[in-house]
C-alpha cells in the first residue's frame, strides 16, 4: 500500500466511520430514552458477555485474512473457506453451551433472571456476525475498503429505521418486550451487511471444489496469527466480561442493593463510557489501515519508515484526544444532557476524562505492536492490566470506596497499559534485533 493509498482508505474510513458513528450513536440516543434506566441496565449486563462470545466465536480470524490475503501467502478462496469452517465448529459449541447454562448464569451470576432469554438471543446472532467479518476482512487485505464501508452504513440506517418505527410499540409491551426486539435488530443488521457486502464480490472468480474443503496448511497458516492474537483479545473478552460479575457480587457482599448496582453500571457503561468512546471511528480507521501498511513494511525489514510513521500516527491521535477531551471538559454535562436528557453518568464522565487521553492512544499502538507480529507482547499488556485491575477493583471495594473503586481501578488500568504499550514499542522499533 502505497503512501497516497494509505491517507486515501484512511480518509474513507475516517469519514465512512464518522456516518456510521452519528447513525450509531442517533441510535444510542433513541435507544436509551425508549427503553429508559431498566432497559439500558440490561443490556449492559448482558454485552460483556457477548463480548467474550464474539471473540471466541470470531477467534482472531479478521486480522489473521487481512494479514495473509495483504502478505499473499496462499490463495484467497482457501482462506475464507477455511476461516469458515473454524467458525462453524465454534459457533456450534458455543450455541450448545449457552443454551444449556444461560438460565443458571443470568439468576446466581448476574443476579438478574432476565438476562437469560436475552444472552440466547445474542448468542443466535454469532454465526452472522463472524460471516460478515471475515468478509470484511477480505476487503482490507485486498485493500478495497468502499465495501466495508457502504456495508456499515447500511446496516446502521437499517438499525436506525427499525429503532424509531418499531421499537416504541415493543415497549409498550414492557421492558424485556422492548430490550428482546432491540437486540433481535441485530439479525436483520448482519444479513443486510453480507447483501451489501457480496454485491462487492468478484464476479469472475471460479471457486473449485477445494476451496470448500477443510485445508490443513491454510489452517496452520491461520493458526499461526491467531493463537497468540486471541490470548489477548480472550483476556481482554474475559475482563469485560467479569466486570459486572466482580462489581455486582463484591458490592453486594457489602450491602449495596442490586439495583442500585444495575442502575449505576448502566450510567457508567451507556452514558459516561458511550461518550467518551466517541472517537472510535477515527481510531478504528487508523488501525484497521495500519495493519496491512505496516506488515508490508516489515517485509523490507525498514524500520526507519516504520518509526516514522509511528510517530506521525501517534501525534495525530494525541492532538484529537486533547481537542476531543477539551470539548468535553467545558461542555460535558450539556453533551450529555442533550443527548440523555439524564446527566446520571456525568460524574464518572469527569473522573475518567483526563486519563482517556492515553486511552486513545492504546489502539493504534497495539495495532503496530500487532503489524510488527508483536501478538506475546501484546498478550503481556493485557494479561498485566486485567490482573492489576480487578486487583484494585476488589482492594479498594473491600476498603469501602463502593462504585466508585470500579472509575478508580479504570483510571489505574489505563495508565498501566498505556506505559506497557509505550514500552514494548519502543523495544520492538529501536531495538528490533534482540526481539
Amino acid at each position: 500500500m502505497t503512501r497516497n493509498r494509505f491517507i486515501k482508505n484512511t480518509f474513507f474510513l475516517i469519514l465512512g466511520g464518522m456516518i456510521t458513528k452519528i447513525l450509531g450513536f442517533t441510535i444510542k440516543i433513541l435507544y436509551t430514552r425508549y427503553l429508559k434506566s431498566d432497559g439500558v441496565s440490561l443490556i449492559t449486563l448482558v454485552f460483556p458477555t457477548y463480548a467474550l462470545l464474539l471473540t471466541i466465536s470470531t477467534f482472531a480470524l479478521p486480522l489473521a485474512i487481512t494479514k495473509l490475503i495483504a502478505e499473499k501467502k496462499e490463495r484467497k478462496s482457501k482462506i475464507i473457506f477455511s476461516s469458515f469452517w473454524i467458525t462453524g465448529i465454534i459457533n456450534i459449541v458455543l450455541t450448545t453451551i449457552v443454551l444449556l447454562f444461560s438460565n443458571y448464569y443470568a439468576a446466581n451470576i448476574l443476579h438478574e433472571p432476565r438476562c437469560a432469554f436475552l444472552i440466547k438471543i445474542l448468542c443466535f446472532t454469532l454465526p452472522f456476525v463472524t460471516t460478515t467479518s471475515i468478509i470484511k476482512a477480505y476487503f482490507f487485505g485486498i485493500e478495497n475498503i468502499k465495501p466495508v464501508i457502504f456495508s456499515n452504513i447500511s446496516e446502521e440506517i437499517i438499525k436506525l429505521l427499525m429503532v424509531i418505527i418499531f421499537l416504541p410499540k415493543f415497549m409498550n409491551k414492557g421492558t424485556i418486550y422492548g430490550v428482546t426486539f432491540y437486540l433481535t435488530i441485530n439479525f436483520i443488521c448482519e444479513i443486510m451487511s453480507f447483501i451489501t457486502l457480496s454485491l462487492f464480490m468478484p464476479r469472475k472468480i471460479k471457486i473449485k471444489n477445494l476451496s470448500y474443503k477443510y485445508d490443513q496448511n491454510c489452517i496452520s497458516e491461520i493458526s499461526k496469527i491467531t493463537v497468540p492474537t486471541l490470548g489477548s483479545k480472550l483476556i481482554g473478552s474475559i475482563g469485560y466480561f467479569l466486570e459486572p460479575i466482580i462489581l455486582t457480587n463484591l458490592l453486594i457482599i457489602k450491602g449495596i442493593d442490586a439495583n442500585y448496582i444495575r442502575l449505576n453500571y448502566g450510567y457508567y457503561q451507556a452514558y459516561a463510557i458511550a461518550i467518551l468512546t466517541i472517537p472510535s471511528f477515527f481510531l478504528s480507521a487508523l488501525s484497521s489501515n495500519i495493519i496491512p501498511l505496516i506488515s508490508k513494511i516489515k517485509i523490507t525489514q525498514n524500520y526507519k519508515k516504520i518509526k516514522s510513521l509511528t510517530k506521525r500516527i501517534i501525534t495525530v491521535v494525541l492532538i484529537c484526544g486533547i481537542f476531543y477531551s477539551g470539548i468535553l471538559y467545558i461542555f460535558g454535562k450539556k453533551i450529555m444532557y442533550l443527548l440523555y436528557k439524564n446527566i446520571g453518568g456525568y460524574k464518572y464522565l469527569k473522573m475518567l476524562l483526563p486519563f482517556f487521553i492515553f486511552f486513545y492512544l492504546e489502539s493504534p499502538i497495539l495495532s503496530i505492536l500487532q503489524s510488527l507480529d508483536k501478538e506475546k507482547n501484546i498478550f503481556k499488556i493485557t494479561t498485566l492490566g486485567i490482573i492489576i485491575k480487578y486487583f484494585i477493583l476488589t482492594f479498594l471495594i473491600m476498603l469501602g470506596f463502593g462504585f466508585k473503586s470500579l472509575i478508580i481501578s479504570e483510571i489505574i488500568n489505563i495508565i498501566f497499559v498505556i506505559l506497557l504499550c509505550i514500552y514494548y514499542l519502543n523495544n520492538s522499533l529501536f531495538y528490533p534485533s534482540q526481539q
